[in-house]
């Protein structure tokens, strides 16, 4: 049995994928199961061993194309269809998902489903297409949630949804790091402007952390400002404090949170690679939505604006949340959080 997931998202949606991936392997060992994720997005899926294929299609935004992407899209395409999928599957709730999965349709994949579109646009593309939709409101839950519970009202799988994956038998050791056994991750970049904490919280979280572990790994990410920023607090703290320097890769980075005492840092994907290296997390929510983002099993603590009280009526605390902003997180709250996710796992 071959089957086709497609979503061509970010990183972190990405890896957000890996629960399904795992549930199908637990549900159907025999499934060959193949995932069209955008360009960029392969590292992060490297430590899943149940892919048999990676396809890759072009990022819809202009600052992301490159010049070869013209003939990765056609690539994708040939591959698609010339091979018969059993399932195929859109979870990417767009409609670049579902205009690769038409041609998927005419590659013979008999079963083509995707998830509840969010928009009468999208309901009416997809009916179009001739697909059949799931009936699963996913717009209050957890995208892990959506994913899976989409796939499984037409593939049976386990009532249990998995964790998100990334074997430790994949993971690659960071050079600089290969000495540190007493150790915590700050992540500090972000491509997301509104993401971004003050360099100063950042500085106030790592001498407070420094005070509890002989090291600190600062990671970012490959952008200027990012290696920047990380670059001044290692200046401004001392040798105790490494920084990745935006080399990191994804498989470095999972070395480095599978041994790491505690993950601090902006809900980001390397947030949701923390939590499938089962390394507790503290995370930084501004205007995300923490009900759709939130670490997935594993031990964290979500530090938020102060004062923020979440209705009940999910529309108005969506509402709510859009009006938080990320330089009214108190430095002192995050270093709480520290304290106390560090004392209940006494990892």
């Amino acid at each position: 049995m071959r089957i086709l997931l497609i979503k061509p998202k970010q990183i972190g949606d990405s890896l957000i994928l890996t629960p399904t991936i795992a549930g199908i392997k637990q549900a159907h060992p025999e499934a060959e199961i193949w995932v069209v994720i955008r360009r960029g997005c392969e590292g992060i899926l490297a430590g899943c061993p149940d892919i048999a294929r990676t396809l890759l299609v072009a990022p819809v935004e202009k600052r992301d194309r490159a010049p070869g992407d013209v003939w990765l899209n056609l690539r994708l395409l040939w591959e698609i269809g010339t091979h018969r999928f059993d399932y195929a599957f859109e979870l990417g709730d767009g409609g670049r998902g579902r205009n690769i999965l038409r041609l998927a349709k005419v590659s013979w994949s008999p079963r083509c489903f995707s998830v509840k579109p969010g928009d009468p646009w999208g309901q009416r593309a997809a009916e179009k297409a001739g697909f059949k939709i799931s009936s699963f409101d996913w717009q209050t839950c957890h995208r892990v949630e959506k994913d899976y519970r989409s796939v499984s009202e037409f593939l049976p799988l386990p009532e249990t949804i998995p964790p998100m994956i990334f074997d430790p038998a994949c993971a690659q050791p960071w050079p600089p790091g290969e000495a540190l056994t007493d150790f915590c991750v700050v992540q500090v970049g972000t491509r997301q402007g509104f993401n971004r904490w003050p360099r100063d919280g950042w500085r106030d979280v790592c001498r407070a952390l420094l005070e509890k572990f002989p090291h600190v790994v600062v990671s970012c990410g490959p952008v200027a400002h990012e290696r920047e920023e990380a670059a001044s607090l290692q200046q401004e703290l001392g040798p105790r404090l490494l920084s990745t320097d935006g080399r990191a890769t994804w498989s470095q980075m999972a070395w480095l949170l599978g041994r790491a005492k505690l993950y601090v840092g902006p809900n980001t994907a390397a947030m949701h690679l923390a939590a499938a290296c089962r390394c507790p997390v503290v995370t930084l929510f501004g205007p995300s939505i923490e009900d759709h983002w939130h670490p997935w099993r594993v031990p964290y603590r979500i530090v938020t604006t102060p004062g923020y009280q979440p209705p009940a009526h999910a529309p108005e605390r969506y509402a709510l949340v859009k009006k938080r902003k990320m330089e009214d997180i108190p430095p002192a709250h995050v270093i709480a959080a520290c304290h106390d996710l560090l004392a209940e796992t006494r990892r």
